[in-house]
């Protein structure tokens, strides 16, 4: 009788996967679902969160690679840990974490970081349209300010914490942005990835898998783009922003007003509020 389809896999920590920063699917699962996976899959972590990371594909070898090494380094995942994983269909996967004495790990769910809050899009006509239909940067100000009023309610825990948040929050809210622009803020050490809301990255990121994000110095990073999750036309920039954020020293709490600067090549400028300096 034929077996029952594999809907599940396990697969245990070894030094190699610590080592490689990536993890080999099992090949009996790549030969029944391989076909159906696209480049990126999302992971729902245990206490709910979603990550997505990359797919490496080498003839029937899969590994989770870019943004696995981060979702292993955010849940404390080390050598000798054991993980399940639940395929549910369209690249996503529940994982289950089990720790050296075989007890899975309950991790504690974050209540006060939004990951996914749609802060409003300051308008950007297209390029044929004349320069009196652009918005001003009157205009251009005062729905930055709107955005950044959104942001004021959410508080991350501690008093201290979020009294500095408060501050970087209105240090951003000083900027005086010329160019469409979206406001985000640093949820954890390893944020791997940046969520962008549905209007901008169809506005201004529909077409394109690669974008430049550049600091206050003009420094440029490469990233990629992914799409966020089905049906929303949110995207991520993945691939890319990890390394902008540990060059750039981005921390939890910091506030990072993004704007589109150039479109063709995509050139998103990042001005970051560190709220340790607040």
């Amino acid at each position: 009788m034929a077996g029952r389809r594999p809907s599940h896999f396990f697969k245990v920590i070894h030094p190699s996967t610590i080592h490689d920063k990536k993890l080999m699917i099992p090949v009996k699962f790549v030969m029944e679902f391989g076909d159906g996976l696209s480049d990126v899959a999302t992971l729902t972590a245990p206490n709910g969160h979603l990550w997505q990371v990359g797919l490496e594909k080498k003839n029937r070898e899969f590994w989770f690679d870019d943004g696995w090494q981060e979702f292993m380094e955010y849940h404390s995942i080390h050598y000798g840990y054991f993980l399940v994983f639940r395929y549910e269909g369209n690249s996503r996967f529940h994982v289950i974490v089990f720790d050296n004495t075989a007890t899975e790990i309950q991790y504690p769910l974050s209540k006060d970081c939004d990951l996914e809050n749609p802060v409003d899009i300051i308008d950007l006509d297209d390029a044929t349209k004349s320069r009196q239909e652009m918005p001003q940067s009157g205009e251009l100000s005062a729905k930055h300010e709107e955005n950044i009023e959104k942001l004021v309610g959410k508080r991350l825990s501690g008093g201290s914490f979020s009294e500095k948040r408060e501050r970087a929050i209105q240090a951003a809210k000083m900027l005086k942005p010329t160019s469409p622009s979206f406001v985000a803020i640093s949820c954890h050490m390893h944020q791997y990835n940046l969520y962008v809301p549905a209007e901008f990255a169809v506005k201004y990121l529909s077409g394109h898998d690669f974008v430049k994000l550049q600091n206050s110095d003009g420094k440029q990073w490469h990233a990629r783009c992914y799409d966020h999750d089905q049906p929303s036309s949110a995207k991520n920039i993945g691939k890319g922003w990890t390394q902008f954020g540990r060059d750039n020293k981005l921390a939890a709490g910091d506030v990072c007003v993004i704007e589109l600067i150039k479109r063709n090549p995509i050139v998103l400028n990042v001005s970051i509020f560190h709220v340790a300096d607040y």
